[in-house]
């Protein structure tokens, strides 16, 4: 999970969440003065010594989780303002992957991508429009292809607003690039629940922002 500092803190609740859905000890890439509870004191946490931004510190935390575990079947990489359905590891382990080559999937689907949709996955097809990098699920395969992509590596060079943000838009963009697709689960397993963004100081968890059909546990 990534995290930064935010003018009103979701990460406790995040973290609970993120333990309560199936997923103990999650591995935290933190910002510099990021506040973290007594509680989660144990959890393995990288800190950055300077402050990078959500893109780099997202692109580094997935290369680690990888070089850390480099025979993992799965990787999710998820942000800070985030609620998750309880029972989603379990669920997911049952059902992914939904396709033989995957891009991504996101556990997280806005409001506008799930409307009149049945239970399942579905595919997006919105290169650098996708919308919504809050919960991310890459394979091992689609994980090696994404981060040796210069898509990724050119972003933060080459990308706009310094490339320290755009995480949604570059995972789309790769995804149309490398003809694999992008999928989302309908209902959605994640609710935006950040209500400042560390990234759009106007930006709340409303709207298109939210998921309307989040379900708090699945099975």
């Amino acid at each position: 999970m990534t995290t930064a500092p935010r003018a009103r803190p979701t990460l406790e609740r995040s973290l609970a969440s993120l333990i309560a859905a199936g997923w103990n000890g999650p591995r935290l890439f933190a910002e510099p003065h990021t506040a973290l509870q007594e509680r989660f004191a144990d959890l393995p946490i990288t800190w950055r010594d300077r402050k990078l931004g959500a893109f780099p510190n997202w692109y580094l935390g997935l290369s680690e989780l990888y070089l850390r575990e480099p025979l993992a079947d799965a990787y999710l990489m998820c942000q800070d303002d985030a609620i998750f359905a309880e029972g989603s590891r379990s669920y997911l382990e049952q059902h992914l992957w939904p396709a033989a080559e995957v891009g991504v999937v996101s556990i997280y689907t806005p409001t506008h991508w799930s409307r009149g949709r049945p239970c399942g996955f579905h595919v997006e097809r919105h290169g650098w429009a996708s919308w919504g990098a809050l919960a991310y699920i890459f394979s091992n395969k689609s994980l090696r292809a994404l981060l040796a992509h210069p898509l990724a590596i050119e972003h933060r060079r080459l990308g706009p607003a310094g490339g320290l943000r755009n995480i949604d838009s570059v995972v789309g963009a790769w995804c149309q690039a490398a003809e694999l697709p992008y999928f989302v689960h309908v209902p959605s397993l994640v609710q935006h629940i950040g209500e400042t963004s560390t990234i759009w100081t106007s930006a709340g968890a409303n709207g298109g922002r939210r998921a309307s059909d989040f379900v708090p546990r699945i099975s």
